[in-house]
C-alpha cells in the first residue's frame, strides 16, 4: 500500500506561525512535527515504507526537502495558491497505481485510529468522528446503511452522522473513478472545491464506508487555539504508538 499526505495549504488562519513554514512542520512535541508524526505512524502501524509515501506540498515547499534523505517522495503542487485541495489530491494520480491511505497534512490523530483503518477489508473507507458536537465549520457526512452518501460543510448538523477527520483509505478501483471525475471538474473550471466535494459526484459509483473514531482523540489544526490543543494532545497520544 502507498500513502499520500496533502500538505500544500498556506494555513492563513494560523497567522505568523506558518508564515515561514508549511503547516505540517509545526512542532507538536519536542522536535517532532505533525508530518514526522504522520510518517512515523504510517511506517510503524500501516507498514508503509518511506519510498511509498508521497507528500504533496506547495506553501514553503523547499522546507520539506529534508524528507528526501529518507527516500520520501516530495511533489510540488504549482497550483497550491490558486486551486483548492482538489488539485493536490488529483496530482496523486501521476504516482499511485494501487490502494493508498490519504492523510490531510494538518491532522493529528491517535495511532489507534490508523490501526482501525489498516484492519479494514479491501475497499474505500473514510474515518468519521461520530461523537463530536457539530457546527457549521466541520466537513460533515450523511451515512445510510453503513455507506457514505454525501460530504459537506453545508449539511445541517442535525442531519449528519459525523465529521470526516481527513484520514481515508482508497481502493485503486475507486480511486481511478475519483481521479477521472476530478480531471473533468478541473478542466471545466471547478478548481475551488475541497476534494471531498469532488468525491460527492461519484459516491453513487463507489462504495465508500465509514470507520468511526468512537471518541479516540484527533484534531485538525487550523487556528492558534487548535495548535495549542494539538500540543496538549500530543503529550498523550504519542506515547501510545
Amino acid at each position: 500500500m502507498k500513502a499520500v499526505i496533502l500538505a500544500a495549504g498556506i494555513g492563513s488562519r494560523l497567522r505568523d506561525i506558518t508564515k515561514d513554514k508549511p503547516k505540517c512542520l509545526l512542532k507538536i512535541k519536542d522536535n517532532l512535527t505533525i508530518i514526522e508524526y504522520q510518517i512515523r505512524v504510517l511506517k510503524e502501524i500501516a507498514n508503509i515504507q518511506y519510498k511509498d509515501i508521497f507528500v504533496i506540498g506547495g506553501h514553503k515547499f523547499e522546507k520539506l526537502s529534508f524528507l528526501k534523505k529518507y527516500g520520501i517522495n516530495i511533489i510540488f503542487n504549482p497550483k497550491y495558491s490558486q486551486y483548492n485541495n482538489i488539485y493536490s489530491f488529483y496530482m496523486a494520480k501521476q504516482y499511485i497505481t494501487e490502494d493508498f491511505i490519504l492523510v490531510n497534512g494538518d491532522t493529528l490523530f491517535h495511532p489507534k485510529i490508523l490501526k482501525l483503518l489498516v484492519k479494514t477489508d479491501i475497499g474505500t473507507y473514510f474515518v468519521i468522528d461520530n461523537i463530536k458536537k457539530l457546527g457549521e465549520e466541520e466537513m460533515k457526512v450523511i451515512i445510510r446503511d453503513n455507506r457514505i452518501m454525501r460530504f459537506g460543510k453545508d449539511i445541517n448538523p442535525e442531519n449528519s452522522q459525523g465529521e470526516y477527520i481527513g484520514l481515508a483509505r482508497f481502493s485503486w478501483s475507486d480511486a481511478k473513478i475519483i481521479f477521472e471525475k476530478m480531471e473533468e471538474l478541473i478542466e471545466s473550471g471547478k478548481t475551488n472545491i475541497w476534494y471531498e466535494l469532488a468525491i460527492n459526484y461519484v459516491l453513487d459509483k463507489i462504495l465508500a464506508r465509514p470507520i468511526y473514531t468512537n471518541g479516540l482523540p484527533w484534531i485538525e489544526i487550523d487556528t492558534p487555539e487548535d495548535y495549542k490543543k494539538a500540543k496538549a494532545m500530543a503529550e498523550v497520544i504519542i506515547v501510545d504508538i
